[in-house]
């Protein structure tokens, strides 16, 4: 009773997301440009008449999207547009840890049980097992590696990886993600009501997010070469 309780769970789980990503009015919002710039612009006004609650409804809602397997990307660019550069950094990195958590916490109880009988075949389960000795630095490589952050935190919830590897790990390997998205949607917002002329564009508070921005684009690369130093050898490496 109690697996086929957890089935029904999962599936409409499963029919929950598929609707808020595809056939909900939030995909529109979320996922098409203009839709996008509107939410922004609601959610920004929003924001401005709820005072001392504002930062506390942008968690529950940045949560709600980890949850839902938004990508992370939407939330923590909708918080460096509303809140700025600092703020919305630590409100980005305290929503992304929860939302994380609850959502390894979901799967291990909904489908680390089901998931047990095929992470035991051959490949599968010498990769749980490499999960489970040296989940730590595996979780910190796959954060820097940029893998879906939402499909990493329900891999991880059915993996063998000890909670306390998987949130320790999640918090220092998110950060840099993190901190790249915030500080470019803030300094984009900035430069937009600043700009007068070309040397605008030459603001530290501008130079620097960008700088952040292209380095990010090498930071996979410089990770995957020291893959072995994570305890991740190539033939475990889920980028090949």
């Amino acid at each position: 009773m109690k697996k086929i309780i957890k089935i029904a769970i999962t599936l409409i789980f499963l029919a929950v997301i598929v609707y808020v990503l595809k056939f909900s009015p939030l995909s529109y919002y979320f996922f098409d440009s203009v839709g996008r710039e509107h939410f922004i612009g609601k959610f920004e006004e929003y924001m401005s008449k709820i005072g001392i609650w504002a930062p506390f409804i942008f968690v529950g809602f940045y949560v709600a999207c980890v949850v839902f397997f938004v990508p992370a990307s939407v939330p923590s660019s909708i918080g460096g547009l509303v809140f700025g550069q600092w703020e919305a950094l630590g409100l980005n990195f305290v929503a992304a840890v929860i939302g994380s958590v609850i959502t390894f916490v979901m799967m291990r109880f909904l489908l680390r049980e089901m998931a047990e009988k095929i992470l035991n075949l051959a490949h599968f389960k010498k990769f749980d097992d490499r999960v489970a000795e040296n989940g730590f630095s595996v979780i910190v490589y796959l954060r820097l590696m940029f893998v879906p952050f939402g499909y990493l935190n329900a891999a991880a919830g059915v993996s063998k990886i000890s909670f306390k590897d998987y949130f320790w790990a999640s918090m220092i390997g998110l950060t840099p993600g993190l901190a790249v998205i915030t500080f470019l949607s803030a300094a984009v917002k900035s430069l937009m009501i600043t700009y007068k002329q070309p040397s605008d564009v030459l603001r530290p508070d501008i130079i620097l997010p960008l700088i952040l921005f292209i380095f990010s684009f090498f930071i996979p690369v410089i990770i995957k070469k020291h893959r072995e130093k994570f305890g991740v050898t190539k033939e475990e490496d889920l980028d090949e």
